[in-house]
């Protein structure tokens, strides 16, 4: 790794993306490695002061001799000077609850280090964003990783109630203090990784819906003002209860659908390809206390999300691991399980 000038950038952070798996460059900008699983990965190149590279890899085995040239940031280093008030403790809340969540993992996890974070509300648009010039430090203690988390976006609407944040994310295990604890972690994890959009893919590139608890069914949205009459017989819908002030009225279709109508496979992988909404369910775990929210009287059912793409297609490898995640929306339980629920994607149960 080196500069715009040739010149070698030592202990830069090397890592793939969402994994465990990651090195720092030599004194001479090299680095290497080894023994990762094969499949496509984003592999992240970051040094302070430089704007992180981002670089698609398709992996057989070793990662060696990739050369790339980072640029430096616009404007100087800045000083970090930290300001405890009332009003940044009060947007910093609203930043943690959205970047972590509200789950019992997520009170289990502390930013280590919200000194670096850069938090801008704007009045006019009535939006909150976040930046950070370095790596966010996260200790997840209910599921035993410290995550090293590169922010590259973080914003909230009030007016649409719409948040969105993405980066890229090392995992480090954490080292348990006894048996105890590292059985506790395992368990944890194994929680995490039920029901989790990350196993839903894994699901279904494997066939393995059904078998792993997936329901899915498709959902069209339309607005309240046009007229939309579901189609009766075998491909019938039912009407889903609006929220008090929503716009739109929701149609789910009752049939299961069938894989081909949620994704193909192409050449070098496979890709998401569907219309309108996927609405599925998870049957083998309910909904948690913490979902549902303090004092609700409301008997936990199964877990309900849905799904949306930004684009006609979105690609997966051959692990049902996304290329592009930006591109997939959630609501519903998988938008509410924010990082406190991640796990790295070589995770293996």
């Amino acid at each position: 790794m080196q500069d715009e000038k040739g010149k070698p950038l030592p202990f830069a952070s090397v890592f793939l993306n969402q994994t465990t798996i990651g090195d720092r460059t030599t004194e001479q900008g090299d680095f290497s490695i080894q023994q990762v699983p094969s499949g496509k990965y984003e592999l992240i190149v970051s040094y302070l002061g430089y704007e992180p590279l981002l670089i698609p890899l398709t992996v057989d085995k070793d990662i060696s001799g990739v050369t790339a040239t980072l640029k430096p940031k616009a404007g100087q280093l800045k000083e970090v000077v930290v300001k405890r008030n009332a009003e940044r403790d009060r947007w910093m809340k609203v930043f943690r609850e959205t970047f972590l969540g509200k789950s019992n993992n997520a009170r289990q996890c502390t930013i280590l280090n919200d000194e670096i974070i850069d938090l801008q509300y704007n009045m006019v648009s009535n939006r909150l964003s976040a930046a950070s010039d370095d790596f966010i430090i996260i200790e997840n203690k209910a599921l035993g990783y410290k995550i090293r988390f590169l922010l590259i976006n973080f914003d909230i609407n009030f007016r649409t109630g719409y948040s969105i944040y993405y980066g890229n994310p090392l995992f480090e295990p954490m080292r348990p203090k006894n048996k105890r604890q590292e059985k506790k972690w395992l368990a944890a994890r194994e929680k995490a990784w039920n029901g989790s959009s990350t196993q839903f893919f894994n699901s279904l590139v494997h066939h393995r819906l059904q078998e792993d608890g997936f329901e899915v069914r498709k959902l069209v949205r339309k607005e309240r003002s046009k007229d939309f009459e579901p189609p009766a017989g075998n491909d019938s819908a039912k009407v889903l209860k609006p929220g008090l002030f929503s716009r739109h009225v929701s149609y789910l279709y009752t049939a299961i659908l069938p894989y081909d109508s949620i994704y193909r496979k192409t050449d070098s992988g496979y890709v998401l390809h569907f219309h309108d909404y996927l609405h599925v369910t998870y049957t083998k775990e309910k909904e948690g206390r913490d979902y549902l929210g303090e004092g609700s009287k409301a008997k936990p059912g199964d877990q309900l999300s849905v799904m949306s793409i930004l684009e006609p297609e979105v690609p997966l490898d051959m692990n049902g691991i996304l290329e592009s995640p930006v591109n997939v929306l959630y609501e519903q339980y998988w938008g509410w399980e924010k990082m406190a629920e991640m796990l790295p994607l070589n995770y293996k149960r």
